[in-house]
């Protein structure tokens, strides 16, 4: 192979991408902070912004630390093509090199919104993730190696057309609770049951949800991180109504 090629990720994409996922992640935590501050009495109040500020303000800094971070890691690492061989250069300048005739699969989709190629051989997958020239490349390979692409049309969005449909029973119990009617007939529909319910309408959804393979830290995905979070509020949640309740001190 004479082709001696350099290949950037697309830096621009994965910048706007990451801001507007950032600024949602911000938003969803100021509303369930905000929300939450209503549920404690007036007297409480003082003390539950004083545990909450404090950690809003850390959790601003780590997000646009890690913002910041992920931004310098990709704009560092690139794809080079030499002497038959593919290199991937992270931040660090660590390599992970895959030699061409070894390649016995090459397969592009999209993951998380971004294009992605998975490279198969007979030890390893490859996955490289949002090449700015991501045709180029696949073409040469494919040249090279005598293998033809597979496209993988599976969606891989967390929301679709398809989304409202699993959040049917949330709708149906909002529709209740501002019903006056139905709402004097079930004491138990509240703006706190409903909050509870869509928690956990959203965390059935994320279990059944599915997640294409990342190949990389699997354990770190992005629907198990939301699960997490969506567990953390629910906890929260139940313990704001024992407590309400007057159970906890029971």
């Amino acid at each position: 192979m004479s082709i001696q090629k350099t290949f950037l990720y697309d830096v621009k994409l994965f910048r706007n991408k990451l801001l507007k996922r950032t600024w949602t992640v911000i938003s969803l935590f100021v509303v369930f902070v905000s929300y939450n501050s209503l549920q404690v009495p007036p007297a409480g109040r003082i003390q539950f912004f004083t545990i909450f500020f404090p950690l809003l303000a850390l959790f601003f800094w780590f997000l646009r630390k890690n913002f910041l971070k992920q931004v310098e890691m990709l704009s560092s690492g690139r794809i080079e093509l030499e002497g038959g061989s593919l290199k991937q250069f992270d931040a660090n300048g660590n390599c992970a090199t895959i030699r061409i005739k070894d390649l016995e699969q090459i397969t592009t989709d999209k993951f998380r919104g971004y294009n992605r190629i998975v490279l198969e051989t007979k030890e390893k997958i490859y996955p490289l993730v949002n090449i700015e020239q991501q045709e180029e490349l696949v073409s040469i390979l494919e040249k090279e190696t005598g293998l033809k692409r597979i496209t993988d049309l599976t969606e891989d969005r967390l929301w679709s057309v398809k989304t409202p449909f699993y959040f049917l029973p949330s709708i149906l119990v909002l529709i209740a609770t501002y019903t006056p009617v139905i709402r004097e007939k079930f004491p138990i529909l509240s703006n706190e049951f409903l909050g509870l319910f869509f928690n956990v309408n959203l965390i059935i959804y994320l279990l059944y949800l599915p997640e294409k393979q990342n190949h990389t830290i699997s354990q770190f995905s992005l629907k198990r991180r939301m699960i997490f979070i969506s567990l953390v509020v629910f906890f929260f949640q139940v313990y704001i109504q024992l407590d309400k309740s007057g159970w906890l001190k029971n």
